[in-house]
């Protein structure tokens, strides 16, 4: 198996970009938010102690995630390609991914930066919207479905704005990103496997550009 770590702030692209990019070559997209999404749906005493965190705009625990993360990993073919999408956010949850990668013999092969400054993620976010049945994310203003109120992946036609994209769970988002997973760039760029991407491109611009510098192999 090997990974493939989409990195950056809430509202950088990074899942808009997995989410096509899995699509079309038939690739594993995991979310830890999706993942964390679908445990509070399922109305658990884990789900709701997940809901209260995220609504605070605090950082789902390592354990938590790495537990939720384990379980999706463990449900895949071993010869799959995987874009892991929210994590590492951590210098503690990169080193459990090594350490992972290391005793099961699979293989990180990039990690993309997706940078983009402040200002213009509070605008992202606060925009956003997403399909309540599949999570695909959309905005309001340059990310919209092709067709007015239908899901572009799976057809619906149920929409609903993110509690944690509210402005003031936002803006503690992002602090929480720049104190925690910024110092990942620097973890990864010393291993020599680390890509920076301008995320102020056109959604197109960006997937080419993607294209361009990581291996993707479609999955038969």
């Amino acid at each position: 198996m090997n990974f493939i770590v989409f990195l950056g702030a809430p509202g950088s692209g990074k899942g808009t970009q997995a989410q096509m990019l899995a699509s079309e070559y038939n690739l594993e997209h995991i979310s830890t938010g999706q993942l964390i999404r679908d445990e509070i749906k399922e109305s658990t005493e884990f789900g709701f102690r997940l809901e209260r965190e995220c609504l605070s705009g605090n950082l789902i625990s390592t354990e938590d995630i790495f537990n939720l993360l384990g379980k999706k990993i463990k449900e895949l073919s071993i010869d799959r390609q995987v874009i892991l999408d929210g994590f590492p956010r951590t210098l503690d949850q990169a080193k459990l991914l090594k350490d992972f990668t290391e005793k099961t013999g699979n293989q990180l092969e990039k990690v993309v930066c997706f940078d983009i400054a402040g200002e213009a993620l509070i605008e992202r976010l606060t925009g956003r919207f997403m399909c309540a049945d599949c999570g695909a994310v959309y905005h309001k203003h340059h990310n919209s479905p092709q067709q007015d109120g239908v899901c572009d992946f799976c057809g619906s036609e149920n929409f609903q704005v993110r509690p944690d994209d509210a402005e003031e769970v936002v803006k503690k988002r992002l602090d929480v990103f720049h104190e925690e997973t910024k110092p990942l760039v620097s973890y990864y760029d010393a291993q020599g496997v680390l890509f920076r991407l301008d995320a102020t491109q056109s959604v197109e611009s960006i997937k080419k550009t993607l294209l361009k510098n990581i291996k993707l192999v479609a999955a038969e």
